[in-house]
């Protein structure tokens, strides 16, 4: 997505929409300047003079610079080297003269056993206008006015207090998009709607803290919704103090990119983690198979024996009841472990079958669940 600075938005009345791109000239004068460019400072640069609408031009050069490839440095020395000199420039004084600022650049030099032009070097690197542009990416104008117009939903949605998302009950692009909310460990409610799903998020204005995480993660969601054949967004918007309606399908939105980042083959580290650990003693089953609970879809992180695995990401203590409460009337046992450091509410007690965890989740704090229902690997 492109920072919340660059969108660009139309408002009429209650409703709002991103001021889409409709033809390539801009985005092929982007790339042009580009191919001209040594580093990224001179890129942008550049980029920004192509067009009266900085937003314009800034949001089309943010996307084309995130493809870029750039020269690649120890991160760790430059940020060792900026710190000598600010360190030293310190403890001698400001430098006022070219020759004050050479003895501070000779005296890291020596104290780090590098070479003071090399020392120079490291230092401007430490500022990323200053590095260099090894590839240009291959993407073509129409290419990045698609990637643009999607960036601009993205941020809009950043500003979301709920969206709405419908698309058919295709099982694999269900499935592809099941994982990447898990993935990105997101809350939301799936219901039913004849031969299409309909999701509803709660939005990062929405989260009582964290917001910027959650709307990052909110925003990379995007991609697998309209990725399908047939798809509608809707949602509530706050810009400034006051709130706005946004909907999109693909009826009326300009072309997009069609192809989502695939998901991984964990969702998290936290899930692989837990995986590991209780494979050893059990037979675990990964993402078994949807429980349809009151027109409601759910599909477990794990399943052992009988019993299924939620591990859960940001949440309130709502969110959890409704969550647990619609298992448990499909008469399925379910253990819900949740982070307590993602805790959007404070809670005071939990419902059965619930357990809290710091950090990650232990083979100590679950096994007493999991035992009645782990068959030992042969």
């Amino acid at each position: 997505m492109i920072p919340i600075d660059y969108l660009r938005v139309a408002k009429r009345g209650r409703e709002v929409k991103p001021k889409y791109l409709r033809d390539e000239r801009a985005a092929a004068e982007v790339i042009q300047v580009a191919k001209s460019a040594k580093t990224v400072g001179q890129f942008r640069k550049a980029a920004e003079a192509t067009s009266p609408d900085k937003k314009l031009s800034r949001g089309l050069a943010h996307l084309l610079e995130r493809h870029m490839e750039l020269e690649k440095l120890d991160a760790k020395l430059v940020a060792r080297v900026r710190m000598e000199v600010f360190k030293t420039a310190s403890q001698r004084g400001y430098p006022l003269t070219p020759e004050e600022r050479e003895e501070i650049f000779r005296l890291v030099a020596s104290r780090l056993g590098l070479g003071v032009d090399e020392v120079k070097k490291l230092f401007l690197k430490a500022y990323e206008e200053n590095r260099e542009i090894v590839k240009l990416p291959d993407i073509g104008p129409d290419d990045l006015t698609r990637l643009y117009n999607l960036a601009l939903i993205q941020a809009l949605l950043f500003k979301s207090l709920y969206i709405k998302a419908k698309l058919p009950n295709s099982p694999t692009h269900i499935k592809s998009l099941i994982r990447a909310v898990k993935g990105y460990r997101l809350m939301y409610i799936a219901e039913a709607r004849g031969q299409f799903l309909e999701f509803t998020f709660d939005g990062p204005v929405s989260a009582l803290r964290q917001t910027e995480r959650y709307g990052t993660r909110l925003a990379k969601l995007v991609p697998y919704i309209t990725s399908a054949d047939q798809w509608e967004i809707e949602a509530e918007v706050k810009i400034g103090e006051r709130k706005y309606h946004f909907k999109e399908s693909w009826k009326s939105a300009p072309p997009l990119p069609k192809t989502p980042i695939g998901a991984e083959e964990f969702d998290s580290s936290i899930e692989q983690e837990f995986y590991r650990q209780v494979s050893r003693l059990c037979k675990v089953e990964r993402e078994p198979e949807a429980i349809v609970v009151d027109g409601r879809i759910y599909i477990p992180d794990f399943k052992i024996g009988d019993l299924y695995v939620e591990i859960v990401g940001f949440w309130t203590p709502d969110y959890l009841k409704r969550k647990y409460e619609k298992v448990v009337k499909a008469g399925k046992p379910i253990l819900v472990l949740v982070a307590e450091e993602l805790a959007m509410a404070t809670w005071k007690e939990l419902m059965p079958n619930v357990v809290i965890f710091k950090g990650r989740p232990r083979l100590s704090d679950v096994y007493k669940y999991i035992k009645p229902y782990c068959f030992a690997r042969r």
